[in-house]
């Protein structure tokens, strides 16, 4: 259960760094500044999200049970 969560976190903040980066590059909002705040938080809120959910070690419940 606990590594389906993971894998589903994991894809939803690959989608938010990719929709940074194609709102980067299009020209849908025409405001720089507005483009550059926006697209700067989802490329952070994005690659935090990674890298925090990538380094945190999951333990299987048969190792938890092993251990007590």
């Amino acid at each position: 259960m606990s590594s389906n969560k993971k894998n589903f976190n994991i894809y939803i903040f690959i989608l938010l760094t990719v929709a940074g980066i194609v709102l980067a590059c299009s020209s849908v909002i025409t405001n720089d500044y507005l483009k550059l705040v926006i697209v700067m938080v989802t490329l952070a809120i994005g690659l935090f999200g990674i890298m925090k959910s990538l380094s945190n070690p999951v333990e299987k419940e048969e190792e938890k049970t092993t251990k007590e």
